[in-house]
Formats: C-alpha cells, structure tokens, sequence
C-alpha cells in the first residue's frame, strides 16, 4: 500500500515538471507623445485633454493588458485614470490614444499654469491588469509614467460685431436711451467670461458706459445687448438721429477669466449705425 501511494506521489510530482510555469511579465512603461488641449469649460466644470501614451512591453513575449483604473497625478490632485485594454507586441510598442478629463474645481492650479505655458508634472501610478496565462494576473504597484507636459494656447481676441436686428434708439424724459444688440465669436477652445466697462463713443467722445458680462463657451458664439442713457446734451441732433440712426462705436479694456484659474486682458472695440 505505501509502495503505491509513493508511486503516485512520484507521479504527480513528475506530471508537475512537465507543466510550464506561467511567468510573471515585467510591467510596461509610458512616455507621452502627445498632449493637446481639447477645451477648458468653466460652464461645464472640465477640461479636457488629448492625450496619447505610448506604452512600451519590456518582456520578449506579447504582453496583452486589459483595461484597468490607475490614479493620475495631475500637478497637485489625485484623480482617477482608466488605461483602455490594449496587446503589446514582444519587445515592442503601441501608442495609445485616450481623453484626458479633469474637474477644474480639483486642477484649477494645475491648469491655470498650462494656460499660462508654463510645465505640469504628470505621474501614473498603480496596477495593471495582464491576461498572463489561463488567469489574469495584476502587475505592480508601479509607476507607469512620471513625465512634464506643456501646451502652446494662442489665444485670439473674440470677434465683436453689432447686430442691428437687436439694437434701437428712442428718447425719453429728455434722455437718449441707446440699445446696442452685439454678436461675439470665440474661437478658442478656452471658454470664459467677458467681464470690464464699455464706454460708448459718439462723435470721437466717449458719453456714456455700461458694464459687460458675458458668458462664452470654448468655439462657440453668444450674443447680448448694452443699454446706454444719455443726457441729450451730450449727443448733437439725437432727436434726428432717432430716424436717420446714430453711427457709434464701443470701446474699451475688458477680462476674459475662467474664474480661479485664468485672466486675459482685452481691447474691445466695434461699432456701427444704430436706429
């Protein structure tokens, strides 16, 4: 009996031998290869990045990773970060492409500083998950990418234009209440806040001024209107210009600010015939 069980011990250790070990892979490594601005959306909350990593399989043997939640170290937060399934051939690389979203209430130093162009350090730290062998194994804790990143924002002034369809001159108690209508385009993935004083200048003299604030979403256009009133004193032959219109322009410095994170200062000026 103890000749048997020994034999059978013997040959399950044999058997054991003969199975190849599964080997655990040395996790992969990350640099960026790019990293571009999508939109800052103060409207929103967000912003977000295009951000594409290239992810490096030091092992000889393609290294199939399924998807899996890191931390992201964005300047000083912490947030969150999904890394999407990706094979990395033997030896060998692929770029992996993936959007960047960041709570501004959370980044807001952070991407203040990439708005101004200066540097922000990136970490991604974490495990991994790796289809080794008939059970997925995890890899880490490592870090996976510790890297500086920069954009180049070239910010464009927003286009003023009036919109006569929303402007209207009428007088009243001696006064000339003056109605500017405008349009204004923002081209910039940046959205933000117009905010600062427009004067109105008629006849090369400024006469009266109103405060702008305005909401602006990143590329995209919004419209308001500006009511002036005026003693009529200030502008010869009001009452005449309420049939023939009133050629004026609106001038003056103003802020676009992404509260708490970014400030640009502006020169607005434009104009036209307002009846």
């Amino acid at each position: 009996m103890k000749k048997t069980v020994w034999m059978l011990v013997g040959l399950v250790l044999v058997l054991a031998a003969c199975v190849p070990g599964v080997q655990k892979p040395e996790p992969p490594q990350a640099r960026v290869e790019s990293f571009d601005l999508i939109s800052v959306d103060p409207f929103s909350g967000e912003a977000r990045f295009a951000l594409r990593l290239r992810l490096t399989n030091p092992n000889a043997f393609e290294l199939p990773l399924l998807e899996s939640r890191l931390t992201l170290h964005f300047d000083r937060a912490r947030l969150p970060f999904d890394l999407p399934a990706v094979t990395l051939p033997a030896a060998g690389f692929e770029i992996v492409p993936t959007t960047l979203v960041v709570p501004l209430a959370d980044t807001a130093e952070g991407v203040g500083r990439l708005l101004a162009g200066d540097p922000v350090r990136l970490r991604i730290t974490g495990r991994v998950r790796a289809e080794v062998g008939p059970v997925p194994v995890e890899l880490g804790p490592f870090t996976l990418l510790d890297q500086t990143v920069q954009i180049d924002l070239r910010f464009a002034a927003p286009r003023f234009e009036l919109d006569p369809g929303q402007s209207r001159l009428s007088l009243s108690g001696g006064r000339l209440e003056v109605v500017v209508g405008f349009r204004v385009a923002n081209p910039n993935p940046v959205g933000f806040y117009l905010r600062g004083p427009l004067g109105l200048v008629v006849g090369g003299r400024t006469v009266a001024e109103a405060e702008l604030d305005l909401p602006l979403r990143p590329r995209q256009s919004s419209g308001g209107q500006l009511v002036f009133r005026v003693n009529l004193s200030e502008v010869p032959g009001a009452a005449a210009a309420v049939v023939s219109g009133l050629r004026l322009q609106l001038s003056g410095a103003v802020r676009a600010e992404v509260p708490g994170v970014w400030e640009q200062l502006l020169e607005v000026a434009f104009g036209g015939r307002v009846r």
